[in-house]
């Protein structure tokens, strides 16, 4: 594939994923992180947590009541109440049979006894009547290595660290001593904007000359997103916007790919004469991996490898929503990959809410949101824009989806591709399309 041929057709979605992860090597740095220090959330396990003993470690409680044997239960006799255990307490080393013992919930039940009956059904009496109706052996006991015996894998390798995978591995036992937890390193990210129409953030736009210039919003955007541990989860390295100049782009490309695994550029690799993304990546040697992509929005986008393999540098359209896009369907494969994680994908099928515009020549990515019908469906609303400028469209929806190749329009009820980018609660439908 030539560097800059921008006559070759783009490529398919799945194909150019496909090229994008042949880059992701087997082996990546790890770092270490405290099981105790906030930092780790979010984080990936570079290795599984087993567990260091039973889980539980003892037949505890699950009640508050009275722990028994079942068979004098079945006697029908009263038992006299032989002291009673809390939470945390030393296990009573011998009840007599016919006696029963007070118990609290999560403290350790007595060896030879096999049944914990709650309060409820009894008189709290001594000695303990109990109403036996329905009880059975066993019950309001959480046995011991029911839920992992010593050794067993707590938490696979390649889960992203919340707050439930952090307090089992605190249970498993990965606390003892200086307690670090092996992750994997996220991936160095630059994030490079590029234009002269841009301006900084903070910047009025009220000088000579800015009735046709726009703030630099693309650039905080992508630092946020691909910041963010519980979806892309890089550390970002460099953020910095270069003007269509090719000195200045030679140099600040260079340095931008001097200590990252990634660079993010965005705009510049189109067809216009003020493209320079593409001619410097060739100039330097790097392989072309993706140049156009059959996706709307989004056909722009490219990717180049450097030539000893260790960076990647992507070519995001300079368009908001076909940045967004192409960072989401992707890129996210891209880094869970290089973070080590599996999961399936979490693309649903669900139904549009209303008919809504397709292409003929290649699927449509469309901002979209979880809505429920009147019967309490799920389905997929996508609100109406004006074409991948319109950025703020994106605010309140949750996730793309992904259009079927189609002339006209694709109709309510058809099923689609839902590709969440982050959590969203269904909304009430309402009247929406595009």
């Amino acid at each position: 594939m030539s560097d800059d041929d921008r006559s070759r057709p783009p490529i398919d979605v799945d194909a150019a994923i496909a090229r994008l992860l042949d880059t992701v090597t087997p082996e990546r740095p790890r770092t270490t992180i405290a099981v105790t220090d906030p930092d780790l959330l979010g984080h990936v396990l570079a290795e599984a947590i087993h567990a260091d003993r039973d889980q539980p470690p003892f037949d505890r409680a699950t009640m508050d009541g009275y722990a028994l044997r079942f068979a004098d239960l079945e006697a029908g006799r009263g038992l006299p109440v032989h002291g009673s255990i809390s939470a945390g307490g030393a296990r009573m080393a011998h009840v007599p049979t016919g006696r029963c013992v007070a118990i609290a919930t999560g403290a350790a039940v007595p060896r030879a006894l096999d049944t914990v009956v709650e309060h409820e059904s009894t008189d709290r009496g001594d000695p303990l009547e109990v109403d036996s109706t329905g009880i059975r052996e066993g019950r309001n006991i959480h046995r011991r290595g029911a839920d992992a015996t010593a050794g067993a894998v707590l938490v696979p390798a390649g889960t992203r660290i919340d707050a439930a995978v952090r307090a089992a591995a605190i249970t498993g036992g990965a606390a003892v001593g200086r307690g670090l937890v092996p992750i994997q390193a996220p991936p160095r990210v630059a994030v490079v904007s590029t234009g002269d129409e841009l301006r900084a953030p903070e910047d009025p736009l009220d000088g000579d000359g800015d009735d046709v210039r726009i703030r630099d919003s693309n650039r905080p955007m992508l630092v946020d997103l691909v910041s963010d541990r519980s979806t892309f989860g890089g550390r970002v390295v460099d953020s910095r916007h270069l003007v269509d100049e090719p000195s200045a782009i030679a140099d600040g490309l260079d340095a931008a790919a001097r200590d990252a695994d990634v660079v993010l550029t965005v705009g510049g690799v189109s067809a216009g004469v003020l493209d320079l993304v593409p001619g410097h990546w060739a100039a330097r040697g790097w392989t072309t991996l993706v140049r156009g992509v059959r996706m709307q929005p989004g056909r722009p986008f490219s990717a180049w490898c450097s030539p000893d393999g260790r960076t990647l540098a992507v070519g995001l359209p300079g368009n908001p929503v076909s940045a967004f896009a192409c960072l989401h369907i992707l890129m996210r494969p891209w880094f869970d990959a290089f973070r080590g994680i599996r999961k399936a994908s979490p693309a649903r099928s669900l139904p549009l809410q209303a008919a809504t515009k397709a292409n003929s020549s290649r699927p449509v990515f469309r901002p979209a949101r979880l809505v429920t019908d009147v019967r309490g469906g799920v389905g997929v609303a996508i609100p109406r824009w004006r074409g991948s400028g319109d950025l703020v469209h994106l605010v309140g929806t949750t996730g793309l989806a992904r259009l079927p190749v189609v002339d006209g329009e694709v109709p309510a009820g058809t099923p689609v591709e839902f590709h969440p980018y982050r959590d969203g609660s269904p909304t009430t439908a309402g009247e929406e399309g595009g």
